[in-house]
C-alpha cells in the first residue's frame, strides 16, 4: 500500500491532541540564531587609512605584554611596560580596562572565521592552539564558539542525512528546540529521520513546532505550506484538517492552503482504507476528486489508493482494474499485492496463487504478506503443483517471520507425505515459537513414526500432564497414507526479519516487525534482547530498559545479553548507581563485565572533574587503568586533574607523552598553559 495508508505512520487520539495544541505563552530558549553568513573583518584600506599627522598608538600586540602582567598581578612589569610605551607612544595612556578580568584578549580572528567557512574542524582547533601559543591565557571569543558549534552541528547533521545514517540525525538532532529552531532544513532533516524509524512522537513534537509557533518566531507562508505537504504523509486526515482550520486563522495562509485540497481528500481516503481508527468514509465528493485524478493523471499513487479503497469497500473486481493500470506502469511489489488480493476476493484463490508465484522476484521483501498467499496449495486445496522455488521461499518466509501456524502447516504436509524429519524439524520449530497442543501433536506423532521411542519418552515426561489429551491422542491416530508431495527441506536457519534488520542497523524497521509480532503473541526472551537492543540503537532508554529487564526475566541463552545490554542503556542514561548495582547481581562474560566496569568508572570521573572534584576524578581514572587501557581523551583529563592540583610537572609530562603518541592540537594547548603557569618561556 502506498506511504499515504501506511498505517504504521497513523497516528490517534493523542496524536491529534498533541498536534493541534497551541504552544503556551512561555517558551523555551532558543538555540542559536543560525546566521552562517559570517561577516569576515575587514576594512577599507583607503577611508581606514590614519591621517599621516595623527600620533601613532600602539596595536593589540604591542599591549599584549602589558595586559598579560596585569592580569598576573606584577605591579612591577606593569609599571615598567607602561614607561616603554609612553617612550614609544607619545602620549600613551594605559587602557581603562587594564584590570578587567577578560581584557587583553583582543585578538584578530579573521583566520578562523576563514577555515570556519570552509568547513575545516581540524585546521580550526590547530589555529585555536597556535593563536593561544602566542597569547597565554587567549580562548576563542564566545561567538566564534557558539557559531562554530552551530556549524559543525548542522555539517555532521547533513552528511548523516546524506548517506541515510538517520539513527545519528536523530542523536544531534536532540538538541534542537522544535519551537525555537530558525533553520527549517534541519526540521526537515529530523522529520524524515523519525518516519524512516516509526518514531510518530518525535514526529508530531516537530510538526507542532513547525506549524504552531508565536508571531514572532513564525515560518514564511511558503514554508508552512511546504511542512504541511509534508504532513500529509505522517498525521491523519482528521489532524490535519484541524491543523489547517488553527492556521486559517490567517488569511494569506488560507488563501495559500486551498492548494492543499486534494492531497488532504487523498489522505482521507487514504485512512479508510488503512482501516485508521475513528476514520469515516469519505463522502461522494471526495472520492469523486481522487477517482478523477486517477483516471486522468494515471499517477501510481492515485492508482493505488483507489484500488485499496475499492477493496476496503468490497468491490474487488474494480480493484482489480485499478492495480491492472498500475502494473502496466510498473511491476512494483504494491501493484502485485493489490492485485493478488484482489483475485482472492473473488474467490480466484487458485489464479492469485499462480499470479504470486510467477512474480517471486518482486516480493524479495514481502514475507508476511507471501505467508498466506503460498499457503494456498500446502492446505491441500485444489490439485496445484507445488514448484520447487515455492516450498524454498515459504519456508523462507516463515522462518524471517517465525510464524508457529505456517511453520506447523508445512510440517503437516511433510508428514502427511511420509517426510518425517523434516516434519519432526518443523513441528519442533513451531512449538519453540508459540507451545500450542497441535504442535505438539505433530511432533510426537512424527517420532512414533520415526521409531524415536527415547525421544517421545522424554517429550512425554515434560510435557504430558500439561498436555495429557495429545499423549492419549497418539495411539488412535491413523498412519499418513502413501502419497507424494514436494521435498521439504527442514528449517535452515534463516534468520528471522527482525534479526536481519538489528543487524543492517535498521533500528526502526526491527521495532516495527516485533511489535507485529507481539501484537499477535508474547516475545519470548531472546525476541525481547533484540527488541532491546534495536530499542537502544533509536536511543529510545526507557523502552529499551524494559525490553531487556524482561528479556533478563525470561532466563534462557540470552541472559547474559540482556544483562549486558541493560547495563549499556543504564550506563546511557548515566544511571551510574544502577548500571553498577546490576553488575553486582548479574555475572557477565569477563570482557563484558571489564568494560561495563570501565565505563562506571569513567562516568565517575568525568561527574568529579565537572564538580571540580580532581583528587576524586584521579581515583576513578587509576581503579579504570587498572581494568582498562585509557584512550587519549581520557588520559587527557588526568593531565587536566594534576594541573588543577598543581602538579604540574605530572601533567606536563602527561601531555608530552600523549604528543609522542599522536600529535594532538590539545595536548599542545595543555603544555603551553603548564608552561605559563611554571614561567617557562615557549
Amino acid at each position: 500500500m502506498t506511504k499515504t495508508i501506511n498505517t504504521r505512520l497513523l497516528a490517534g487520539t493523542i496524536v491529534a491532541i498533541l498536534f493541534v495544541a497551541l504552544p503556551a505563552g512561555a517558551t523555551s530558549p532558543g538555540v542559536p540564531q543560525a546566521n552562517l553568513a559570517i561577516a569576515q573583518p575587514s576594512g577599507d584600506a583607503k577611508t581606514g587609512q590614519a591621517d599621516t599627522q595623527t600620533t601613532p598608538a600602539p596595536d593589540t600586540v604591542d599591549l599584549a605584554a602589558l595586559y598579560y602582567y596585569a592580569r598576573n598581578g606584577e605591579a612591577e612589569r606593569v609599571e615598567a611596560e607602561t614607561r616603554r610605551l609612553e617612550r614609544k607612544f607619545p602620549g600613551f595612556a594605559p587602557p581603562a580596562d587594564l584590570y578587567a578580568p577578560d581584557a587583553g584578549d583582543h585578538v584578530d580572528e579573521t583566520t578562523l572565521w576563514q577555515l570556519y567557512e570552509r568547513d575545516d574542524y581540524a585546521g580550526i582547533e590547530q589555529e585555536i592552539s597556535r593563536i593561544a601559543a602566542s597569547h597565554p591565557g587567549w580562548e576563542p571569543s564566545e561567538d566564534f564558539r557558539s557559531k562554530l558549534e552551530r556549524r559543525k552541528l548542522r555539517f555532521a547533521m547533513t552528511r548523516a542525512n546524506e548517506a541515510k545514517d538517520f539513527v545519528t540525525v536523530i542523536r544531534l538532532g536532540a538538541k534542537l528546540d522544535p519551537g525555537q529552531e530558525t533553520e527549517i532544513d534541519l526540521l526537515w532533516m529530523m522529520l524524515d529521520a523519525y518516519r524512516a524509524n516509526d518514531m510518530q512522537e518525535g514526529l508530531t513534537a516537530v510538526y507542532r513546532g513547525i506549524l504552531f509557533r508565536v508571531p514572532d518566531k513564525a515560518f514564511s507562508d511558503e514554508l508552512v505550506l511546504t511542512t504541511l505537504q509534508k504532513a500529509m504523509e505522517d498525521i491523519p486526515a482528521a489532524d490535519l484538517r484541524e491543523a489547517i482550520r488553527v492556521l486559517s486563522a490567517d488569511p494569506e495562509l488560507a488563501l495559500s492552503m486551498r492548494s492543499l485540497s486534494l492531497d488532504l481528500m487523498r489522505r482521507e481516503l487514504g485512512d479508510f482504507a488503512s482501516g485508521v481508527a475513528g476514520a469515516p468514509q469519505p463522502g461522494p465528493e471526495v472520492i469523486a476528486a481522487v477517482r478523477t485524478a486517477a483516471e486522468t493523471a494515471q499517477a501510481p499513487e492515485d492508482l493505488a489508493l483507489m484500488g485499496w479503497y475499492m477493496l476496503k469497500i468490497e468491490q474487488p473486481d474494480q480493484a482489480a482494474n485499478f492495480f491492472q493500470r498500475l502494473l502496466q506502469k510498473k511491476v512494483a511489489p504494491e501493484a502485485v499485492r493489490g492485485m493478488a488480493l484482489s483475485l482472492s476476493h473473488q474467490s480466484k484463490d487458485e489464479e492469485a496463487y499462480a499470479f504470486v508465484t510467477a512474480h517471486l522476484d518482486v516480493l524479495a521483501g514481502e514475507d508476511t504478506f507471501l505467508l498466506d498467499q503460498l499457503s494456498f496449495p500446502f492446505k491441500g486445496e485444489g490439485k496445484t503443483d507445488i514448484d520447487e522455488r515455492v516450498v524454498t521461499r515459504y519456508s523462507e518466509a516463515i522462518q524471517k517471520t517465525e510464524s508457529s501456524d505456517h511453520a506447523r502447516l508445512i510440517g503437516w504436509y511433510a508428514y502427511n507425505s511420509r517426510q518425517f524429519e523434516p516434519a519432526r524439524a518443523w513441528f519442533a520449530k513451531a512449538f519453540q515459537w508459540t507451545a500450542e497442543a497441535d504442535s505438539l501433536k505433530g511432533l510426537a506423532l512424527t517420532l512414533t513414526r520415526l521409531g524415536e521411542k527415547k525421544a517421545l519418552a522424554e517429550l512425554r515426561e515434560k510435557y504430558g500432564e500439561a498436555y495429557q489429551t495429545v499423549f492419549a491422542e497418539l495411539k488412535s491416530a491413523a498412519e499418513p497414507r502413501e502419497r507424494s508431495g514436494k521435498s521439504v527441506s527442514a528449517p535452515a536457519g534463516v534468520q528471522a526479519g527482525y534479526l536481519s534488520r538489528l543487524q543492517k542497523k535498521d533500528y526502526g524497521g526491527c521495532v516495527a516487525e516485533l511489535r507485529r509480532l507481539e501484537s499477535k503473541t508474547a516475545l519470548r526472551p531472546d525476541a525481547q534482547v533484540a527488541k532491546g537492543w534495536c530499542l537502544l540503537g533509536l536511543n529510545h532508554l526507557a523502552e529499551a530498559r524494559q525490553a531487556f529487564t524482561t528479556g533478563l526475566a525470561g532466563g534462557g541463552g540470552k541472559a547474559d545479553d540482556a544483562a549486558y545490554g541493560l547495563g549499556l542503556t543504564l550506563l546511557r542514561a548515566n544511571l551510574t548507581d544502577d548500571a553498577e548495582a546490576l553488575l553486582m547481581q548479574h555475572s557477565l562474560t569477563p570482557l563484558r563485565d571489564r568494560e561495563l566496569r570501565a565505563e562506571v568508572l569513567w562516568q565517575r570521573a568525568r561527574a568529579a572533574f565537572d564538580q571540580k572534584q580532581y583528587r576524586v576524578t584521579l581515583e576513578a581514572l587509576n581503579a579504570r587503568l587498572q581494568i582498562m587501557p585509557e584512550a587519549v581523551g581520557i588520559s587527557q583529563m588526568r593531565a587536566w586533574s594534576h594541573y588543577h592540583l598543581g602538579n604540574l610537572a605530572q601533567s606536563r609530562a602527561i601531555f608530552a607523552q600523549l604528543n609522542q603518541v599522536m600529535a594532538d592540537p590539545a595536548n599542545t594547548r595543555g603544555i603551553a598553559a603548564i608552561n605559563e603557569r611554571m614561567g617557562v618561556s615557549q
